[in-house]
């Protein structure tokens, strides 16, 4: 970068506009910048420094006092820098926060910072943090960097001699592009936390099948409660193990095929004499069935004497039918007599009501008259009434309107005062907007650095809270796998102690069925010296089954459970990592955080997060209030002439509304004088139309209902006449036909009991208890039939069944199943042992073959860790010389960097220093390798660049800063550094050192590169022909190139 043209405009100690143009240097590169204490050198690097990155040259000088003292407040401060980067021009201009007078009336208001970026293609860049962004990719550096290898501002010059390496590294990593190579070490080291994790969790997984191993051997129980698990020795005992049990497995499955063969020929005597013992019973149920016949035959003897009795009733059922349908009729009739004799007495009750009636009606005509002439009368006001309606309309519409006009009047009035008072308080807001723009800008800057510090505090709290609950959660889910593994061992023991009282208990069942002389069923044996005795409290096999259920639901629980206090292992001691260098990070912000323990560190960010998240809300409620209040300024500007329109519009609508009131007021007085003559002619009840007609309605309804109520009277008596007549008669038939009813009831009756006398029944009651109805009687007929031949049936059975069992004995069916039984227990007992073998080799051959698996896993990524381990090691700085990748890399550009910077240092010291990069391990672990150190070939020795005197750094610091510029010139494509500026130094140093320091930076005219410096030495006047001379006055400095 090199300055072509600065302009600044009331700034530092230039009040009014002042243009450097670099251009009239004409190629002469190095200048001197002179002028009296306090005329502003220094301004001019602040002036470049603050255009480029927005903050002047120096850290003492701030934002707020670049302004200049002698400037009008009508002039504006501003910066403009165009400069020539790479062949390529650019333009930059920064306005900072001032405060400036109004345009219109009095008081000031605070103009907020500006920056616009001219680009070489025409774009424009503005606001600010997009045109600070776009300068430092432009330049390569940023502020920081520019300060320590482009301009040396007064007092700081020896920052980058005396950097640590840590420092160092941050400024050659943006020059020279390393980043890439911390990548690697980042990478590396990532690669080999993964690599580590998965052995860890393999190793775990290969120690929960190792757990899994079931063993009835001492020695491999002992291996595998071992602390340290031998798995070679293991495996090897446990394959051991699995050959024992399949042969244990093979001799059982021959004894189970023994015992099945005698169980088939004891089964077939069973299914014999089960066979047997069927005929048997069958011919006893026969002759016990023939029995409970017999003893039945009286019974069936009296149904067959009731279905003969029943048989003679038939022909008398018709008779009784027809009887018993006159008998209804008769009884029917007899009612209907007594509803019309009713009927009678009713409508003589109705004709003598509708009589009075009708005479009650025929008195009312007077009434009919009197409502037929009041109607005519009111008809005849009907005009009147409708003419005073209109004008009482008409008034009233006039009285509505006033009342309108006075509200709209009274509105107008409350409007007018509120907007004066609306006004007054526009005027006084528009004054506290412009306070509150000086007071947003100042807020904002203390909300950015509050927010900058409480983020990093968070990040602090969540990793730490993270490892904490990570950490609880792994305590919790230990506890809980102890506690599984604790109900399973015990349920184990409980298993196994049943298991074996079981065995026992199974010989004391098989002992009691033995014979003397009668082969054992297990061993052969014929004689029986020693029998087993049966157990008290053996458990059932149910209650070993669910025991051993129990057992397994339990293992399967305890392996689930030890797999995931696995997983949860790995990702604590993952987190664990990543919170260490969380920590490390922070430090830098508080150093005391590196000795607090956990829970302190969360207590700790917790205070520090609130304390500034109050300061914080605080600053939120103060920035929005303030921007609020600045917001509202042109609208409240605004609001203003809008204000003073509406009541000047408002005043003249006042008037108008007044003058029509007036007029319509005379006319309602006109309209009343009307109406009070019409009041005169028409009674006060029916001075409405509406009022009038529903008069009139209700007394044509009287006189309608009135007509209409003799119209009933007359035709209810016509009617009541003729229903008594009619009913009368009615009565007088029914009487009639009731009494020859009655007559052949009788004669019926007589019929029916003599044939119930002549058919053999002692009387009408004897009749009604022999008599069945059909369905009733064929039932009992079929029940009969049913006994005889079932009677029959049986007695031909019992002489096949006779037949069936001659010769033929019962068979004790218990005691062969008592056998088969003993064979069964024995069987049991093998399958227990099978079952319990083959899930021992089945559990044991599957944790074999996954150990197996794993170890191989296992040897193959140790094998991996081992490479990258060592390479991120070596990459990340764990090693002999203590230095990383990426400084390794940077370790060669310092080489050349001292190489360069020790060509014009040796010039200036006469030969007698030289830097020299410190290669020798420091204290601690401390990484190094940018370590910078003076050698003094007078003495022969090296001491650190921090002990050199006043005038010795500053030439090693300037001898740095041009050899940087040179390396960086050459190796870093993307940046340019051609421009270099000097704030004094030169005054510590003696004639031969001033002279040979001078020497130096006129050879730099040769590269093109640009050096301007601030120097109060009389050697480098005249030394340096060209110089910017700054004349200080009292309405402000000016600066003139003196060529």
């Amino acid at each position: 970068m090199k300055p072509l043209k600065l302009t600044v405009s009331a700034f530092g100690p230039y009040s009014n506009l002042q243009t450097i143009d670099f251009t009239q240097l004409n190629g002469n590169n190095i200048f001197l910048i002179t002028g009296p204490t306090g005329a502003g050198k220094t301004t001019i690097f602040d002036a470049i420094s603050y255009g480029l990155f927005g903050e002047a040259s120096g850290t003492s000088r701030t934002k707020d006092s670049l302004r200049s003292d002698f400037a009008s407040d009508n002039i504006l401060t501003y910066v403009e820098l165009e400069f020539d980067l790479r062949g390529k021009q650019y333009k930059i201009k920064r306005v900072p926060q001032q405060e400036r007078n109004k345009l219109k009336g009095e008081g000031t208001v605070v103009k907020n910072s500006e920056a616009e970026l001219y680009l070489p293609n025409g774009d424009l860049i503005t606001k600010v943090n997009a045109v600070d962004e776009k300068i430092t990719e432009i330049l390569g550096i940023n502020k920081n960097q520019f300060r320590q290898i482009v301009m040396l501002p007064q007092g700081e010059f020896r920052k980058l001699l005396e950097a640590d390496s840590q420092e160092r590294e941050t400024i050659f990593r943006k020059i020279f592009g390393t980043e890439a190579f911390e990548n690697i070490q980042r990478r590396l080291d990532d690669h080999r936390k993964s690599i580590n994790k998965q052995i860890s969790e393999k190793q775990t997984q290969r120690d929960t099948y190792i757990k899994n191993i079931e063993s009835d051997s001492d020695a491999l129980a002992q291996l595998l409660s071992s602390k340290d698990l031998n798995v070679f020795e293991i495996l090897n005992r446990t394959l051991q193990l699995i050959e024992e049990d399949t042969t244990k497995s093979e001799e059982i499955a021959a004894k189970v095929k023994e015992i099945e063969h005698e169980q088939n020929h004891l089964q077939k005597m069973i299914a014999i004499g089960n066979e047997i013992n069927k005929k048997t019973k069958n011919k006893e149920d026969i002759e016990n069935s023939i029995e409970e016949y017999i003893k039945r035959k009286d019974e069936y003897r009296k149904k067959e004497q009731k279905v003969v009795m029943a048989r003679k009733a038939l022909p008398l059922i018709e008779l009784e039918s027809t009887f018993m349908l006159r008998q209804n009729q008769y009884n029917n009739k007899k009612i209907d007599l007594e509803i019309a004799e009713k009927t009678v007495f009713d409508a003589e009750i109705n004709l003598d009501k509708a009589i009075i009636q009708l005479k009650e009606e025929e008195e009312k005509e007077s009434d009919r008259k009197k409502y037929s002439d009041t109607i005519v009368t009111l008809r005849n006001h009907e005009g009147k009434v409708r003419e005073y309606e209109l004008k009482s309309k008409e008034i009233n519409e006039y009285k509505k309107k006033l009342e309108v006009r006075e509200n709209s009047i009274s509105d107008l009035r409350t409007n007018i005062n509120n907007e004066k008072i609306k006004k007054d308080s526009i005027v006084e807001s528009i004054k506290v907007a412009q306070r509150a723009e000086v007071d947003l800008e100042k807020s904002k800057t203390d909300m950015d650095s509050k927010l900058r510090d409480v983020q990093e505090l968070l990040d602090l709290k969540k990793y730490t809270e993270l490892y904490i609950s990570k950490k609880n959660k792994y305590n919790i889910e230990s506890n809980r796998f102890e506690q599984i593994d604790s109900e399973y061992k015990g349920c184990k023991d409980i298993y196994e102690a049943m298991e074996t009282h079981f065995m026992r208990g199974q010989a004391g069942l098989l002992s009691k069925d033995l014979i003397e002389g009668v082969e054992c069923p297990v061993c052969g044996s014929k004689e029986h010296p020693r029998k087993a005795q049966i157990i008290e409290g053996m458990p059932s096999e149910t209650e070993l089954k669910s025991i051993r259920e129990e057992l397994d639901k339990l293992a399967s629980k305890r392996e689930k459970k030890l797999r995931e206090l696995m997983d949860i292992n790995g990702d604590l001691k993952a987190s664990k990592e990543e919170l260490e260098e969380r920590k490390k990070k922070i430090s830098k912000l508080y150093s005391e955080i590196i000795t607090l323990d956990k829970d302190a560190v969360v207590t700790f960010s917790g205070l520090k997060i609130d304390k500034i998240n109050n300061d914080i809300f605080i600053l939120k409620d103060q920035i929005s209030t303030l921007q609020f209040k600045v917001n509202k300024k042109d609208n409240l500007e605004d609001a203003l002439k809008k204000c003073e329109i509406c009541i000047t519009s408002q005043q003249k609508e006042l008037e108008e509304l007044e003058e029509i009131y007036k007029d319509e007021f005379s006319s309602i007085k006109v309209l009343e004088e009307v109406l009070i003559r019409i009041e005169k002619d028409i009674p006060l009840e029916i001075r409405s139309v509406d009022k009038l007609l529903l008069s009139i309605k209700e007394y044509e309804q009287l006189y309608d209902q009135s007509n209409s109520s003799l119209k009933n009277a007359q035709q209810n008596h016509i009617n009541s006449l003729n229903i008594c007549s009619t009913s009368k008669t009615n009565f007088e038939l029914q009487k009639e036909s009731l009494v020859e009813m009655q007559g052949e009831l009788e004669v019926l009756r007589e019929q029916f009991y003599k044939r119930i006398l002549d058919s053999g029944f002692k009387d009408i009651n004897e009749y009604e208890s022999l008599k069945l109805k059909d369905d009733e009687r064929i039932e009992l007929e079929e029940d009969i039939a049913e006994y005889n031949q079932s009677l029959r049936s049986l007695k031909d059975r019992l002489e096949n069944s006779i037949v069936e069992t001659q010769d033929l004995k019962e068979v004790d069916i218990e005691k062969l199943k008592e056998e088969f039984n003993s064979f069964n227990n024995i069987r049991h007992l093998l399958d227990i042992e099978s079952k319990k073998l083959f899930s021992r080799i089945s559990n044991n051959t599957k944790a074999i073959n996954e150990i197996e698996k794993i170890n191989m896993d296992i040897g193959k990524d140790e094998e991996k860790y081992g490479i990258i381990a060592d390479l991120s090691k070596t990459a990340n700085g764990d090693n002999n010389e203590r230095i990383t990748f990426e400084r390794y890399v940077l370790a060669a550009y310092f080489e050349e960097i001292i190489n360069a910077s020790n060509i014009r240092l040796s010039k200036m010291t006469g030969g007698r220093y030289r830097l020299r990069r410190k290669e020798e391990k420091g204290k601690g672990r401390r990484q190094e390798g940018l370590e910078l150190e003076g050698f003094d070939n007078y003495t022969g020795k090296a001491r650190h660049v921090k002990t050199l005197s006043g005038g010795e750094s500053f030439k090693a610091s300037l001898a740095l800063a041009l050899g940087l510029a040179d390396i960086v010139q050459s190796c870093a494509g993307g940046i340019t550094l051609d421009t270099m500026f000097i704030d004094e130094g030169f005054g510590t140093l003696d004639p031969e050192s001033l002279d040979n320091a001078i020497n130096c930076l006129l050879e730099l005219q040769e590269g093109g590169r640009l050096v301007g410096i601030i120097s109060h030495v009389p050697e480098l006047k005249e030394r340096i022909d060209l110089r910017l001379e700054i004349t200080p006055a009292k309405e402000g400095s000016r600066a003139t190139f003196i060529l």
